[in-house]
């Protein structure tokens, strides 16, 4: 198939977002699918990785000023899908929903195609800034729901997501799939801790318990700060390594300040690409939360990172992460915001290395099976070829 994929993502910057297109792109296409990647123009400064040069890319301008990059990107982008869907006639337009941008809507309605959405959050949920007004969230809300109702499938990444949009906008279940992140095995794979360290130039004595991913509110790395002093007061050595950069990283500096943690609990900042699987190798216990600031857990792609990489996990327990962590074996479940719990669950991992040695093995056996992105790949392109089927 020849597949049309749209985002409205900054793919040279290395998050999360773009990092799923691109991994997704790729590993369509190496199910010998044909694909062509619309997305805005890299930043002054910024490129491509190389290991997605082989892609094709059909870059759009917009204005990189506040307030106008949306505006500018929803005509731009307008425009080149049209040329694309006239021109090139893809088979299936792939289009991962950004809040606002109606490009694909308005260029569908006069170059019909079949068409996939995938939704990785509810806009009602997670905007920010002047997004948070009333009528603006009325507004996105609603674009998403009728884009819900053109498109012949719709992909998200829980089940949270899926129920939602199901209800509110009249969408029939078996139209309506999940589809988790996955992770590259290849490139997260096991390494010891003494290797990572020496490369890190991390001081080879541990234990090291990390989180490497972006700081947001969803994450409830408050919880895992406040449970800092039960785990020292049990196991002295252990260190916090907070990996990354987010919107909440000053308030998260200054809880750690204020409970005097700052000798013990480590901010490395944003980690190139390519050290990413080191960082996550030099710890002994990785870890992934969710508070509750949102109905849904998500399916944040650090989770299978750190299990590819063969380390054990502590994750919040419920749907989402501690499901699927219990149901591997590969790690422990804690309370929602309960640093107690948490820091009883760190310890009894911290106090067992043999366990911990076993549990990142089920962890990387069950990723290599059944949630690399080949594998999701795969049933994504079900759900293209489904699309398709529906349009004739």
């Amino acid at each position: 198939m020849r597949i049309l994929v749209f985002c409205d993502e900054d793919l040279s910057i290395a998050a999360g977002g773009a990092r799923q297109v691109l991994e997704f792109s790729k590993a369509l296409s190496l199910r010998t699918h044909t694909i062509r990647v619309v997305a805005p123009h890299p930043a002054q400064g910024h490129q491509l990785a190389q290991e997605f040069a082989s892609l094709s890319f059909r870059p759009v301008s917009v204005w990189r000023v506040a307030g106008l990059r949306p505006f500018s990107f929803l005509i731009a982008s307008w425009i080149v899908l049209r040329q694309e869907l006239s021109a090139w006639q893809p088979d299936v337009l792939l289009w991962f929903d950004s809040p606002g941008q109606m490009a694909p809507l308005v260029a569908l309605s006069t170059r019909p195609c079949a068409s996939v959405l995938f939704v990785n959050g509810l806009p009602e949920e997670e905007v920010q800034g002047i997004r948070l007004l009333p009528l603006v969230r009325w507004v996105l809300r609603a674009a998403l729901q009728i884009a819900a109702r053109r498109v012949q499938e719709v992909v998200t990444i829980c089940r949270g997501i899926a129920s939602r949009i199901q209800d509110a906008g009249g969408i029939p279940p078996e139209r309506c799939h999940v589809i988790r992140n996955g992770v590259d095995g290849d490139r997260f794979h096991p390494q010891s801790h003494e290797a990572a360290r020496k490369v890190l130039g991390l001081p080879a004595t541990g234990p090291y318990i990390g989180f490497v991913g972006g700081f947001f509110p969803w994450h409830g790395l408050e919880t895992l700060i406040e449970a800092v002093p039960f785990v020292r007061e049990k196991v002295p050595s252990s260190t916090f390594l907070l990996v990354g950069d987010g919107q909440t990283r000053q308030a998260l500096e200054q809880l750690v300040q204020q409970h005097g943690l700052t000798d013990i609990v480590r901010f490395v900042g944003r980690a190139e690409w390519e050290h990413v699987p080191t960082w996550i190798a030099a710890c002994d216990v990785c870890v992934v939360l969710h508070r509750q600031t949102r109905s849904y857990p998500g399916d944040s792609m650090k989770l299978w990172e750190y299990l590819s990489c063969g380390r054990p996990v502590i994750t919040t327990a419920g749907p989402g992460y501690g499901e699927t962590v219990e149901a591997i074996g590969c790690g422990l479940a804690a309370e929602p915001d309960d640093a107690q719990d948490l820091a009883r669950q760190l310890v009894r991992l911290l106090e067992d290395p043999d366990e911990r040695i076993k549990m990142g093995a089920r962890g990387r056996t069950a990723v290599i099976r059944a949630h690399t992105w080949g594998a999701r790949a795969q049933e994504l392109e079900q759900v293209c070829i489904a699309a398709r089927a529906a349009t004739r």
